[in-house]
Protein backbone atom coordinates (compact mmCIF):
# COMPACT_ATOMS: atom_id res chain seq x y z
CA UNK A 1 0.00 0.00 0.00
CA UNK A 2 1.42 3.63 -1.13
CA UNK A 3 -0.48 6.75 0.12
CA UNK A 4 -0.39 10.02 -1.37
CA UNK A 5 -2.37 13.32 -2.42
CA UNK A 6 -4.09 13.99 -5.56
CA UNK A 7 -5.06 17.23 -6.50
CA UNK A 8 -6.21 19.52 -9.62
CA UNK A 9 -6.91 16.28 -11.72
CA UNK A 10 -8.09 17.39 -15.52
CA UNK A 11 -8.90 15.92 -18.53
CA UNK A 12 -8.68 16.86 -22.29
CA UNK A 13 -10.15 14.89 -24.91
CA UNK A 14 -9.76 15.45 -28.56
CA UNK A 15 -13.30 17.08 -28.97
CA UNK A 16 -12.54 19.57 -27.03
CA UNK A 17 -10.71 23.43 -27.24
CA UNK A 18 -7.41 23.84 -25.26
CA UNK A 19 -6.94 27.28 -24.27
CA UNK A 20 -4.28 26.20 -21.98
CA UNK A 21 -1.95 26.01 -25.64
CA UNK A 22 -2.43 29.89 -26.04
CA UNK A 23 0.68 30.62 -24.32
CA UNK A 24 1.94 28.79 -26.83
CA UNK A 25 3.67 30.69 -30.17
CA UNK A 26 0.86 29.97 -33.20
CA UNK A 27 3.92 28.33 -35.26
CA UNK A 28 5.45 26.57 -33.28
CA UNK A 29 1.36 25.33 -31.73
CA UNK A 30 0.44 23.90 -35.26
CA UNK A 31 3.31 21.63 -35.59
CA UNK A 32 2.59 19.84 -32.59
CA UNK A 33 0.93 16.37 -33.14
CA UNK A 34 -2.72 16.26 -31.56
CA UNK A 35 -1.65 13.72 -29.03
CA UNK A 36 0.77 16.35 -28.07
CA UNK A 37 -1.64 19.07 -27.62
CA UNK A 38 -3.45 16.83 -25.14
CA UNK A 39 -0.83 16.73 -23.46
CA UNK A 40 0.23 19.56 -23.30
CA UNK A 41 -3.23 20.97 -22.16
CA UNK A 42 -3.60 18.77 -19.33
CA UNK A 43 -0.39 18.92 -18.43
CA UNK A 44 -0.81 23.30 -18.31
CA UNK A 45 -4.16 23.19 -16.15
CA UNK A 46 -2.43 21.17 -13.50
CA UNK A 47 0.04 23.02 -13.25
CA UNK A 48 -2.10 26.60 -13.38
CA UNK A 49 1.37 28.43 -12.56
CA UNK A 50 2.49 26.07 -9.68
CA UNK A 51 5.55 24.52 -10.80
CA UNK A 52 6.37 21.03 -10.17
CA UNK A 53 9.87 18.96 -8.54
CA UNK A 54 9.10 16.23 -11.21
CA UNK A 55 7.11 15.61 -13.80
CA UNK A 56 6.10 11.72 -15.48
CA UNK A 57 4.75 11.53 -18.68
CA UNK A 58 3.19 8.26 -18.87
CA UNK A 59 1.37 6.75 -22.49
CA UNK A 60 0.65 2.66 -23.25
CA UNK A 61 0.65 3.44 -26.95
CA UNK A 62 2.65 7.09 -27.36
CA UNK A 63 2.26 8.88 -31.18
CA UNK A 64 2.29 5.36 -33.17
CA UNK A 65 0.87 7.05 -35.92
CA UNK A 66 4.13 8.89 -36.76
CA UNK A 67 5.78 5.17 -36.18
CA UNK A 68 3.90 3.72 -38.88
CA UNK A 69 3.89 6.25 -41.11
CA UNK A 70 8.02 6.15 -40.71
CA UNK A 71 7.74 2.27 -40.92
CA UNK A 72 5.73 2.69 -44.07
CA UNK A 73 8.38 4.68 -46.08
CA UNK A 74 10.99 2.15 -45.04
CA UNK A 75 8.64 -0.27 -47.24
CA UNK A 76 8.61 1.96 -50.00
CA UNK A 77 12.22 2.30 -50.50
CA UNK A 78 11.78 5.91 -48.72
CA UNK A 79 14.27 7.71 -46.60
CA UNK A 80 12.42 8.22 -42.97
CA UNK A 81 12.12 12.44 -42.10
CA UNK A 82 14.58 12.83 -39.14
CA UNK A 83 12.02 15.73 -37.82
CA UNK A 84 9.42 12.87 -38.13
CA UNK A 85 11.86 10.28 -36.56
CA UNK A 86 12.49 12.31 -33.56
CA UNK A 87 9.19 13.52 -32.30
CA UNK A 88 7.56 9.63 -32.71
CA UNK A 89 10.03 8.46 -30.14
CA UNK A 90 8.12 7.89 -26.77
CA UNK A 91 10.04 10.74 -24.99
CA UNK A 92 9.40 13.25 -27.59
CA UNK A 93 6.17 15.14 -25.67
CA UNK A 94 8.62 15.30 -22.37
CA UNK A 95 11.39 17.12 -25.20
CA UNK A 96 8.99 19.49 -26.51
CA UNK A 97 6.96 20.26 -23.35
CA UNK A 98 10.67 20.89 -21.85
CA UNK A 99 11.40 23.37 -24.81
CA UNK A 100 8.26 25.37 -25.80
CA UNK A 101 6.91 26.09 -22.40
CA UNK A 102 10.83 26.30 -20.49
CA UNK A 103 10.47 23.85 -17.87
CA UNK A 104 13.83 22.55 -16.96
CA UNK A 105 11.86 20.09 -14.07
CA UNK A 106 13.54 16.75 -14.13
CA UNK A 107 10.90 14.22 -15.98
CA UNK A 108 10.49 11.24 -17.27
CA UNK A 109 9.01 9.12 -20.06
CA UNK A 110 7.35 5.68 -19.43
CA UNK A 111 5.17 3.34 -21.42
CA UNK A 112 2.16 1.96 -19.25
CA UNK A 113 -0.56 3.09 -17.26
CA UNK A 114 -2.16 5.88 -14.97
CA UNK A 115 -1.54 3.83 -12.01
CA UNK A 116 2.34 3.22 -13.72
CA UNK A 117 2.89 7.13 -13.54
CA UNK A 118 1.16 7.57 -9.80
CA UNK A 119 3.72 5.19 -8.58
CA UNK A 120 6.81 6.76 -10.18
CA UNK A 121 5.84 10.18 -8.80
CA UNK A 122 5.50 8.58 -5.39
CA UNK A 123 8.52 6.80 -5.52
CA UNK A 124 10.85 9.78 -6.78
CA UNK A 125 8.83 11.99 -4.19
CA UNK A 126 9.73 9.41 -1.63
CA UNK A 127 13.85 8.99 -2.16
CA UNK A 128 14.55 12.72 -3.87
CA UNK A 129 12.29 15.12 -2.98
CA UNK A 130 9.48 14.37 0.15
CA UNK A 131 8.35 17.43 0.43
CA UNK A 132 8.11 18.59 -3.36
CA UNK A 133 5.20 18.11 -6.05
CA UNK A 134 5.36 16.16 -9.10
CA UNK A 135 3.25 16.24 -12.11
CA UNK A 136 2.06 13.31 -13.21
CA UNK A 137 0.40 13.20 -16.86
CA UNK A 138 -1.10 10.50 -18.58
CA UNK A 139 -1.98 10.56 -22.49
CA UNK A 140 -2.67 8.00 -25.47
CA UNK A 141 -5.32 7.44 -28.80
CA UNK A 142 -6.24 4.44 -30.57
CA UNK A 143 -3.63 2.84 -32.44
CA UNK A 144 -4.27 2.64 -35.75
CA UNK A 145 -6.51 0.50 -37.78
CA UNK A 146 -3.83 -1.54 -39.18
CA UNK A 147 -3.02 -2.97 -36.03
CA UNK A 148 -5.00 -5.90 -34.39
CA UNK A 149 -4.88 -4.02 -31.08
CA UNK A 150 -6.80 -0.97 -32.10
CA UNK A 151 -9.69 -0.12 -30.45
CA UNK A 152 -11.97 3.04 -31.00
CA UNK A 153 -11.45 5.57 -28.03
CA UNK A 154 -11.79 9.32 -28.13
CA UNK A 155 -8.00 10.14 -27.69
CA UNK A 156 -7.63 12.09 -24.21
CA UNK A 157 -4.89 13.37 -21.81
CA UNK A 158 -5.34 13.11 -18.19
CA UNK A 159 -2.97 14.94 -15.56
CA UNK A 160 -3.01 15.92 -11.58
CA UNK A 161 -0.31 16.93 -9.18
CA UNK A 162 1.04 13.94 -6.76
CA UNK A 163 2.57 15.05 -3.31
CA UNK A 164 3.54 13.18 -0.42
CA UNK A 165 1.71 15.64 2.23
CA UNK A 166 -2.36 15.02 3.24
CA UNK A 167 -2.71 11.62 1.81
CA UNK A 168 -6.18 11.62 0.16
CA UNK A 169 -5.58 8.57 -1.77
CA UNK A 170 -4.17 4.85 -0.96
CA UNK A 171 -2.75 2.44 -3.91
CA UNK A 172 -2.82 -1.23 -3.11
CA UNK A 173 -0.01 -2.35 -5.57
CA UNK A 174 -0.19 -5.83 -4.34
CA UNK A 175 -2.87 -6.45 -6.34
CA UNK A 176 -1.77 -5.83 -9.69
CA UNK A 177 -2.62 -3.61 -12.90
CA UNK A 178 -6.09 -3.93 -14.06
CA UNK A 179 -6.70 -6.03 -16.40
CA UNK A 180 -8.35 -3.82 -19.01
CA UNK A 181 -6.65 -1.55 -21.61
CA UNK A 182 -4.26 1.50 -19.97
CA UNK A 183 -6.82 4.26 -21.41
CA UNK A 184 -9.89 2.11 -20.04
CA UNK A 185 -8.36 1.94 -16.71
CA UNK A 186 -7.11 5.83 -16.58
CA UNK A 187 -10.87 6.77 -17.49
CA UNK A 188 -11.82 4.41 -14.89
CA UNK A 189 -9.81 6.45 -11.98
CA UNK A 190 -11.04 9.87 -13.57
CA UNK A 191 -14.93 8.75 -13.03
CA UNK A 192 -13.77 7.19 -9.70
CA UNK A 193 -12.08 10.42 -8.14
CA UNK A 194 -14.86 12.61 -9.53
CA UNK A 195 -17.79 10.48 -7.89
CA UNK A 196 -18.16 11.68 -4.42
CA UNK A 197 -20.26 8.61 -3.50
CA UNK A 198 -17.73 6.12 -4.19
CA UNK A 199 -14.68 5.52 -2.03
CA UNK A 200 -13.17 2.25 -2.73
CA UNK A 201 -12.71 1.00 -6.86
CA UNK A 202 -10.04 -1.30 -8.14
CA UNK A 203 -6.84 -0.79 -6.63
CA UNK A 204 -7.60 2.75 -5.37
CA UNK A 205 -9.30 4.10 -2.22
CA UNK A 206 -9.92 7.68 -0.90
CA UNK A 207 -8.43 8.34 2.16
Amino acid sequence: MIQMNVSRLCISRADEVFPALAQIPALQRRRLSPIAKLAFSSAMQALSGTPADYIVWVSQYGDEAKTLKILEDVLKDQSPSPTQFSTSVHNAVSGLYSILCQDAAPAVSLAGSWQDGLTEAYAWLKIAQPAGKALVVYYDEPLPDIYLESQDFTAFAMAALVSLDGANLTVDLTAGAPAEPCFQSALAFHEFWLDDSRQQAEVWRKC
